[in-house]
């Protein structure tokens, strides 16, 4: 199975307008569990009815069960702040709004309450037509993004980032036992992902180097509680999709990429995992750190914008990246999933435009590996 999933996905889709109702309606008080999980399953069967006429190798519940595709930590585990925070922030077109994050700040001891993804999977486990994944927020971006000074449990991010990683293994290992085809973590080392971010901790004193060291044994300490059960492993790393901007892409003649070689060296060949999944907007030259036993999903299908790609110049692409690496370790997916942050606020593009770029990365991949 890990060779032959060659159209992939990352996991989240476009929430139906009749959820987003339904989950506000949750939130308010105004209906109960019950409705919300209805309208939950209704959504997932329909996207799943979407991604088998798509054609796609590997099947997602859409996240739809989720306020964002990081809040089934938060939710299913105490010691957090009680509600989202709100930031205003200035568009890329200038205009003003206030946005709802959905990292939450530790605030006491972590404690949990139930399972992060048993539902999910138990319904995926009964009605996906195929192989199927379940995604969660990394260990280490769970405690980058919520560890905050002056919390008595957690004197350290490094503190944090036990307990965190200590519920994730747990996580994983309970998704073994409902027979996941495939477990991905999100996000852990976008701090990195940039190389003007990386000279900023430098600045600041910093060490990047121990740094991302450090971030690399949490992650390897959940991956390496499962390794052996033959659950394909994925680590996914974009750049950021809620209310961006124009982002160059590697379709883009007149891209503008970053250097990728310093963040790829260290996690292509030290991360415990058999797919990379990378939003690439730079060369391929750093596919030449990948090991000959791994696959990276070449995220270069937009996910932010609805205009279809060039069929030619996204096989272009994959003929670039097969220089560095053998066509075989390849597959395809969009850059980062179609929600956003699954919110009303976060999607780029109609459910109609996503079934296509679905259906666009199917034919594509059946064209590249058959």
């Amino acid at each position: 199975m890990k060779s032959t999933i060659k159209s992939d996905q990352i996991g989240s889709l476009i929430r139906p307008d009749k959820l987003h109702d339904v989950r506000d309606a949750f939130h308010e008080g105004r209906v109960g569990i019950e409705v919300l999980r209805q309208a939950e399953d209704e959504a997932i069967l329909e996207a799943l009815s979407h991604q088998k006429q798509a054609g796609l190798d590997v099947f997602t519940d859409g996240e739809m069960r989720r306020d964002a595709w990081q809040t089934n930590f938060s939710e299913a585990v105490e010691g957090f702040e009680s509600e989202y925070p709100v930031r205003d922030i200035e568009l890329a077109d200038g205009r003003k709004v206030q946005l709802e994050l959905h990292t939450k700040a530790v605030v006491g001891k972590l404690k949990q309450l139930r399972r992060l993804t048993e539902v999910d999977a138990s319904f995926l486990s009964k009605n996906a037509p195929g192989p199927w994944k379940i995604t969660m927020p990394g260990a280490t971006t769970i405690a980058r993004g919520s560890w905050r000074k002056g919390v008595d449990a957690y004197p350290s991010v490094r503190d944090l980032q036990e307990d965190v990683a200590s519920i994730i293994r747990g996580e994983m290992q309970a998704l073994v036992d409902q027979g996941v085809s495939y477990i991905q973590l999100d996000e852990s080392f976008t701090a990195y992902a940039r190389a003007k971010a990386v000279e900023d901790m430098r600045a600041a004193g910093n060490d990047p180097e121990a740094m991302i060291v450090q971030d690399i044994e949490f992650e390897n300490s959940c991956y390496d509680a499962v390794r052996s059960s033959g659950v394909i492993l994925g680590a996914h790393l974009c750049r950021g999709s809620r209310f961006a901007g124009p982002k160059p892409t590697l379709t883009d003649p007149d891209r503008g990429g970053d250097d990728f070689d310093w963040l790829a060296e260290h996690l292509l060949q030290q991360l415990h995992v058999d797919r990379f999944l990378f939003e690439w907007d730079s060369s391929f030259e750093a596919l030449r750190f990948l090991p000959p036993d791994k696959t990276m999903v070449l995220g270069i299908v937009s996910s932010l914008h609805p205009t279809l790609e060039s069929q030619d110049l996204v096989l272009r692409c994959v003929e670039r990246a097969s220089k560095y690496c053998s066509l075989d370790q390849l597959a395809l997916s969009s850059q980062c999933g179609f929600s956003g942050s699954g919110t009303r606020d976060g999607a780029h593009m109609t459910v109609d435009e996503e079934k296509r770029k679905l259906e666009f990365i199917a034919e594509t991949a059946q064209k590249v590996w058959g």
